[in-house]
């Protein structure tokens, strides 16, 4: 029988294990951004290997990057801190020839069928993906790792004026939606600071932190479909900033909210 290879980024995530809660991930070239590889990617590595940790889908997960791994492999190591009857908690670490390039901190459980709920509003508006030509993937200033996804760009501005922008996104190639390539997705679009300084900077994360806020994958949503993103920033004091995310299913169903702190550095001419 033939078995069909790896979606691209399943084997680009993948792990392999070398002991109890440890792995081998890869850090590919192309999935570069600057100098080191993109916060995304990490957020689904350390994803991945958060919910084989504690065996239940991923809900919260914060990441702090200490250093930008090279093109390499990578260590991976998760540690259950408690699992409870509805929730499991994980630390994580990421390390790179024998220094801690990413620590992380996990929630993970199923969503509850009943609770209290309230949303103060809905998805932004924007036309249909059909209607919108893709972003080019090459150029000067696009990192590397943009050619693993496809956007298009529709949203200028965030909530209540404030800068940003966003649009359709997805993978390369058509892939379910799942916590690691959701939580990849929450840094994958042009930081928001390009729209507050109207120019491109360096923009290295410090920390970021992920809620995913609907069962995975997302109902009615398929492979093929895009996810529309918005991000916006509402603060940028001396160099640092923070950017504020949300991914939307085609019907409106908010998938994930983000919220990242960077540095806003002048490239060199």
């Amino acid at each position: 029988m033939t078995v069909a290879p790896p979606h691209p980024f399943d084997a680009d995530t993948a792990l392999d294990e070398t002991g109890a809660l440890r792995w081998r991930a890869w850090a590919p070239e192309h999935w570069f951004v600057a100098r080191g590889v993109n916060g995304g990617f990490l957020a689904a590595v350390a994803a991945r290997a958060a919910e084989t940790a504690a065996g239940r889908p991923l809900r919260s997960l914060t990441l702090h990057f200490l250093e930008a791994p090279a093109v390499g492999p990578l260590d991976v190591a998760a540690t259950l801190e408690r699992e409870g009857r509805s929730y499991s908690a994980v630390s994580l670490r990421i390390e790179q020839e024998g220094r801690t390039m990413t620590l992380a901190l996990a929630t993970l459980g199923a969503l509850p069928e009943e609770g209290a709920s309230w949303s103060p509003g809905g998805p932004p508006a924007a036309p249909p993906p059909a209607d919108v030509e893709p972003v080019r993937a090459q150029g000067t200033n696009v990192p590397e790792f943009f050619r693993n996804y496809e956007m298009r760009w529709v949203l200028s501005g965030g909530p209540e004026g404030a800068p940003g922008s966003g649009g359709w996104l997805r993978a390369r190639e058509p892939r379910v939606l799942d916590a690691p390539l959701a939580a990849a997705m929450t840094d994958a679009w042009a930081p928001a600071a390009f729209a507050a300084l109207e120019r491109v900077v360096g923009a290295p994360t410090l920390d970021l932190t992920i809620h995913i806020r609907a069962p995975l994958p997302p109902a009615g949503m398929d492979a093929g479909d895009y996810a529309l993103g918005r991000f916006w920033s509402r603060l940028g004091l001396g160099g640092v900033w923070e950017e504020d995310g949300e991914l939307w299913t085609p019907d409106g169903q908010l998938i994930a909210q983000s919220r990242q702190l960077a540095l806003a550095r002048e490239l060199p001419r």
